[in-house]
Order: C-alpha cells, then sequence, then structure tokens
C-alpha cells in the first residue's frame, strides 16, 4: 500500500506563532493569578454562610426539645450547646460546621497553642471546659450583661446577630447570621468607613458588646 505524502502541510509552528501562544499564556496566566485570590475568598465566604445555616439548623432542634427556648449559654457555647447536648452526631463531619474555611480547625487548633495531631476535631470539641476565646472560628449571642437583650431573639430575629466570624477572617466581607437564619454580609469597605480602621495597616474588627459595630455587639468569641 502506498503511503499518502502530506507535503501540502506545514509541519509546525512559526516562530511568530509561537511567540503569539506564549504571550496569550502568559495574559491568561496572569489574570488567573489575580483572580485566584478573589475566587478563593467568595467559595471561603459561601462556605461559612453555609456553616452557619447548618448550625441554625442545630439550634432549631434543640428549641424543638426545649419548648422553643435558645439556649441560655453564651458566646461561643451558645451555638455549641446542641453539640454538648448531643442534639448533633459527634463526627468529624459534622464538627467541622465550627471553623471557616478560611479559618480552619488546624489554624485554630495552632493558634490554641494544640497540635491538631495530638487531638481530633471531636475530642476537642468535646472539651466543654476548655472552651474559651478564639476557640472556634465563629463568635455566637451574647447578652452582654442586658438581661433584654433575649427578648430581642423572638421579637426582631432578622435583626439580631447571634451567629459571626469571630474577626476579618475573610479578604471581603465578615459574615454573620441572624436569629431568622438569614446570613449577611458586611463588606470590608463599608466597616471602614463606618469604623475609621484600616485593614491593610493590620487593624481588625472586635465583635462582642462593646463592638464598633452595632449589629456585632450581640455575639462573643469568648
Amino acid at each position: 500500500m502506498k503511503s499518502l505524502k502530506l507535503s501540502g502541510l506545514r509541519r509546525g509552528f512559526t516562530l511568530m506563532e509561537m511567540m503569539i501562544v506564549i504571550m496569550i499564556i502568559g495574559i491568561l496566566s496572569t489574570f488567573l493569578v489575580q483572580s485566584a485570590p478573589a475566587w478563593i475568598d467568595k467559595a471561603n465566604m459561601t462556605g461559612s454562610e453555609a456553616n452557619m445555616k447548618r448550625i441554625h439548623a442545630t439550634l432549631l432542634d434543640y428549641q424543638m426539645n426545649h419548648n422553643g427556648s435558645w439556649p441560655r449559654d453564651q458566646g461561643q457555647k451558645f451555638f455549641l450547646r446542641p453539640w454538648k447536648d448531643g442534639n448533633v452526631e459527634k463526627v468529624d463531619q459534622q464538627a467541622k460546621m465550627y471553623f471557616s474555611p478560611s479559618e480552619s480547625f488546624d489554624d485554630v487548633a495552632f493558634l490554641q497553642g494544640i497540635e491538631d495531631e495530638d487531638i481530633s476535631i471531636v475530642e476537642y470539641l468535646n472539651d466543654w471546659d476548655a472552651i474559651g476565646p478564639g476557640y472556634t472560628s465563629y463568635a455566637g449571642f451574647t447578652t452582654g450583661g442586658d438581661r433584654a437583650m433575649r427578648s430581642r431573639l423572638k421579637k426582631n430575629p432578622g435583626s439580631t446577630a447571634i451567629v459571626s466570624d469571630a474577626h476579618m477572617i475573610h479578604r471581603t466581607a465578615l459574615i454573620y447570621m441572624t436569629a431568622d437564619g438569614a446570613t449577611h454580609r458586611f463588606l470590608r469597605v463599608d466597616i471602614e468607613e463606618e469604623t475609621g480602621i484600616n485593614f491593610d495597616d493590620g487593624d481588625d474588627i472586635e465583635v462582642g458588646p462593646g463592638s464598633e459595630i452595632e449589629v456585632f455587639q450581640t455575639v462573643s468569641n469568648d
């Protein structure tokens, strides 16, 4: 059988074509490198919102077993009470809802001076007496000593924050959830405008009764 001679076909790229391809690849690479942090941040914020909605579901289950009452605990123990009481299955997958994608259990354990190899995430959350400032990624409802604050959970659930990021974990917004289960994003630019702080200078936003932003005065990371 005679082979076909494809003499009319070119056998490679010209130098100019190769330069154009390299230039296009360079432009695309630069675009991807510049855009990647924004995409990751957006995905992490969406992950935090999903975590908070899961936490809200556990609190609703708790209410069903306690005549519609919210946990009496303050701060992180407020949203961890269903875990403590066994209303949440104590497995790794469930435990991860209490840690932001931007500040994982490994990150928090390191900040707490704990080697994550020495303790599992379930064992960590089971140590109720050890729970204190910065123990999870999130802040939980607190009265701040104001007894009337609890009535806000029933009277104004849509304007009372019960879970939030403990601090400016994300690049562009601070996530929080109100008692009605809705999640919200307080944009970085709005925080800087309202408080006068500058995150580029290393400033951070505090949540808790003394917070400069009113909506975060009903949550604490203690």
